[in-house]
């Protein structure tokens, strides 16, 4: 099989913050299709998801975390992290380990020496019509980031495998159960109690352990506990970070301050008398680093381990989705509503009712079939004390679970304090790092709440969802709402941004001229696309195929 490579390709490069930074006046640009090394391979991007996580990579430019690019204006980046590409040549090194016509979807967060090097941030990526994948990708950390796809998979459908991975990943949360074995601990105290390390706390060892106003007895308590001396401080300006933090009484200014000590993928414990406690908390960072809260009361420090340690919905259970109908919120629902061991009782707000509307007609069967309590409400049509009435009724005893699906800290705090006991609030909207929201201690502590979040996913998880996808275990069409060219890429962000349509929006970079159209419109573009969609209205292989004999090039 041999593809006519073309010397030219269009692609639309970011070069610096701001929309306005975003492609040539508007417009893709026209590149040289690059060459490639003897260890190297050239790829056809087929179809390109697109998500929020692009717009936030457009408004931030340079300050972005995964960027690595200094000067975007001297040296642009491709975005487009959810890929899916045809193999059109390979490097003589790689003969007989890639050939020609191959399809994969790609796992954008590739890591080399632990380093990131995220694909459409760091590595150009998929908003080209052309691209080259180099070592990093092919022999990263992971090994292959590479993930093969079967031909009965049309590409726009592939394009919605990382999308829904990182959904299917947010349940996959593998939170610690015990200290960090040989970490950094930090222990802050706002009395004189004199604490116990506890089984846990003993058994990790950690290498170090700085205190903040403990008493002089709890600190010689804790050494011989510990077998580690403890390093005391003044203040909690302290140029380093910590594995795992116990707050032991600790309220106010100081709290908040030591928590922002907190290292990636850390645990910090509430430990004592919080009752009627809250504070202001970074909840940003629980989804981008990962680290989550938790608490007991008493004074044994590793009392708050293993407490009500879950990542997936309670089975059974009553649970809430705001923004559950949005384009990542409605894949929530879908899991959700479609799990024979999910919740019995799910409630679904959403600013917008057409796409509620959406999401009850994609649903209603499931709903039905599986017996689940649903219930669609838009909190824009009622009054604040009305939607309070609604959640009240639906849960008079609290939630057990709460999937924030809006990144907006207000939304978040007004949530929070509707999570029943044991209840877990899983913050998957993107709140920047940094942000901060008052979270109430006295229910991490007293009442066994707790709050976890992740952001991107792992090449297993991705193999995950192609696994079930193939297996028919996860239909995921159904979040597939507009199609367009590449010209449209740009309006097709904007559609994002705009939140229009009720779903997913996926570019095919080699149609360049098709219009942007939602799904459900896209019989009327041709008798012959109409007759190719499925008994349920749904893109199909040869819908795909129809579109690209009629708008595509190099197919």
């Amino acid at each position: 099989m041999g593809f006519a490579i073309p010397e030219k390709m269009l692609a639309w490069r970011l070069y610096g913050e701001g929309m306005e930074n975003f492609g040539d006046n508007d417009q893709p640009c026209e590149l040289p299709v690059p060459q490639i090394r003897d260890d190297e391979l050239l790829v056809r991007i087929d179809a390109i998801g697109l998500c929020f996580s692009d717009v936030k990579l457009i408004r931030a430019g340079e300050a972005h975390p995964r960027v690595i690019s200094k000067d975007l204006r001297k040296n642009p980046i491709i975005p487009g992290h959810e890929a899916v590409m045809t193999v059109v040549k390979v490097g003589a090194k790689l003969t007989g380990k890639f050939h020609v016509g191959q399809r994969y979807i790609i796992q954008a967060d590739i890591y080399v020496n632990g380093k990131g090097f995220a694909y459409g941030y760091a590595i150009d990526g998929g908003m080209a019509q052309y691209s080259v994948l180099d070592q990093r990708v092919l022999n990263g950390d992971e090994g292959c980031y590479l993930l093969p796809i079967s031909d009965s998979m049309p590409s726009a459908v592939a394009a919605l495998l990382e999308p829904w991975t990182c959904v299917q990943a947010s349940y996959m949360i593998e939170n610690r159960r015990a200290p960090l074995s040989g970490g950094r601990v930090l222990i802050a105290a706002g009395d004189d109690t004199v604490y116990a390390a506890g089984e846990l706390l003993r058994a990790a060892k950690p290498a170090a352990v700085t205190g903040f106003g403990i008493s002089a007895a709890c600190g010689e308590a804790l050494e011989r506990e510990l077998g580690v001396s403890v390093r005391m401080v003044d203040e909690l300006d302290l140029d380093e970070k910590f594995d795992d933090i116990f707050l032991c009484n600790l309220s106010g200014p100081a709290a908040e301050a030591a928590a922002r000590l907190a290292d990636r993928g850390a645990v910090i414990s509430f430990i004592g008398d919080y009752t009627g406690v809250s504070g202001s908390f970074d909840v940003g960072r629980i989804h981008y680093e990962g680290f989550f809260f938790q608490g007991a009361p008493g004074r044994d420090l590793s009392a708050a381990y293993g407490r009500n340690v879950r990542s997936t919905l309670k089975p059974g259970g009553c649970c809430w989705l705001p923004g559950g109908a949005g384009a990542m919120g409605q894949m929530h629902t879908q899991l959700a509503v479609e799990n024979p061991n999910g919740p019995k009782r799910i409630l679904v707000s959403d600013m917008d009712s057409a796409r509620i509307a959406n999401v009850e007609r994609q649903l209603g069967e499931a709903i039905q079939s599986r017996g689940v309590e649903f219930k669609a409400v838009n909190p824009s049509e009622l009054s604040p004390e009305e939607f309070d009435r609604v959640l009240r009724e639906f849960a008079p005893e609290g939630f057990d679970d709460i999937v924030m699906l809006v990144p907006a800290v207000p939304v978040l705090c007004h949530a929070a304090g509707y999570l029943g006991k044991d209840g877990l609030m899983n913050i998957f909207a993107g709140i920047p790092a940094g942000k901060e929201g008052v979270l109430s201690i006295d229910g991490i502590v007293n009442r066994g709440q707790r709050y976890i979040g992740s952001s991107g996913s792992r090449t297993e998880h991705l193999r995950h969802t192609l696994t079930l996808a193939e297996q028919g275990k996860l239909n995921p069409v159904t979040a597939l709402a507009a199609i367009g060219g590449m010209k449209e890429l740009k309006h097709g962000l904007q559609a994002v941004i705009d939140a229009k349509f009720p779903g997913k929006t996926v570019i095919l970079p080699n149609c360049p001229d098709m219009p942007l159209v939602p799904v459900s419109e896209l019989a009327s573009l041709s008798p012959a696309i109409a007759g190719t969609l499925n008994c349920c209205g749904h893109y199909s292989v040869a819908t795909e195929a129809e579109i690209n004999a009629q708008y595509g090039v190099g197919h």
